[in-house]
């Protein structure tokens, strides 16, 4: 049996099922389309000989997790680094027997970190499949330049599921300063979306169909970034709030450092240029750097039938 095992962010505690259209919901959609019926069930917690496919680290799960497993699988909810895969690698109390990663620009650090190459699962990036088989909604011409506003969670964990401004993690966003970057970017020639991270989304529904209408994304230190240049938006960073800690989290260890040191995408160092950035963004598109360093994280190979892979992938455990 194949278990997926939402995390917090994903999962109605009331009703006991994935929120629909929320974080872990995009994320299995269209695995569970290529497994058989009955090889699979989505749960909260992971099962006892099972192949439980975990959407966080272990500390998110009940205790003794590791000894519930056939085998447990990595499968982090985001296609963002923030260091959920590395710690996995590094951290013998976090251990799993396989990680995935979305293409090579993630199994770099894993492999840094002595993590077993054989173990290092590439599978491409499963929430996105559906969006590449869409039409983009074309910007109206002389209309406004279409500007989704993604950041990412203002830290926390599931103690802070409304997010916590005083944790380490809450520098990597600007979601405690949007009204500053929403104030930032009233203007005739801009119109504006913001999308929340599921946390503080009021129904919990992860970012997903508003980039078919988007020109611009702006976002900060998670997935976002990763998602709209994937889809061929360039992307947007309020460096002044949010530079630092992407640039420093886990001794730069990470791809966020990457795209704020390269940099990839545009880079605001101040307030007052962040307007004119979103119409150059709008303008110009991606650089050459941007889609060298898009395809590292997910190889167009992947893309649109990377469900197909991890569910080929999964159902190969049962024969292990």
């Amino acid at each position: 049996m194949i278990v997926f095992c939402s995390n917090s962010t994903g999962w109605d505690a009331e009703s006991d099922c994935l929120v629909p259209g929320g974080q872990v919901d995009r994320l299995i959609a269209t695995v569970v389309e290529h497994l058989p019926e009955g090889s699979y069930q989505v749960t909260r917690q992971p099962v006892a000989r099972a192949i439980n496919v975990y959407l966080s680290t272990r500390d998110r799960y009940c205790h003794g997790s590791q000894e519930l497993d056939r085998w447990g699988v990595l499968y982090a909810h985001g296609i963002a680094d923030k260091g959920y895969r590395l710690g996995a690698a590094s951290n013998p109390r976090r251990h799993f027997d396989f990680i995935t990663v979305p293409g090579p620009g993630h199994e770099h650090g894993l492999l840094d970190a002595n993590y077993p190459s054989g173990r290092i699962i590439e599978i491409g990036y499963p929430k996105l499949d559906p969006l590449y088989g869409m039409d983009r909604v074309p910007r109206e011409p002389g209309g406004p330049v279409r500007v989704l506003y993604a950041p990412t969670h203002g830290g926390g964990s599931e103690r802070y599921t409304e997010g916590n401004p005083k944790a380490p993690g809450a520098k990597a966003t600007s979601w405690w300063h949007r009204e500053e970057i929403l104030a930032l970017l009233d203007a005739d020639d801009l119109e504006v979306t913001l999308a929340p991270h599921p946390r503080h989304h009021p129904e919990r529904r992860a970012t997903f169909e508003q980039y078919l209408s988007a020109d611009v994304v702006v976002a900060d230190g998670g997935s976002t970034i990763y998602e709209a240049l994937a889809l061929g938006i360039p992307v947007v960073m309020p460096d002044w709030l949010t530079a630092h800690r992407n640039l420093t989290r886990q001794g730069g260890a990470l791809l966020e450092a990457r795209v704020y040191g390269e940099p990839i995408g545009y880079h605001a160092d101040e307030p007052g240029e962040l307007a004119d950035l979103v119409r150059k963004a709008a303008a110009e598109g991606m650089s050459a750097a941007d889609v060298d360093f898009i395809d590292e994280v997910l190889p167009p190979k992947w893309r649109g039938c990377s469900g197909k892979v991890f569910a080929e992938f999964l159902l190969s455990l049962e024969e292990l």
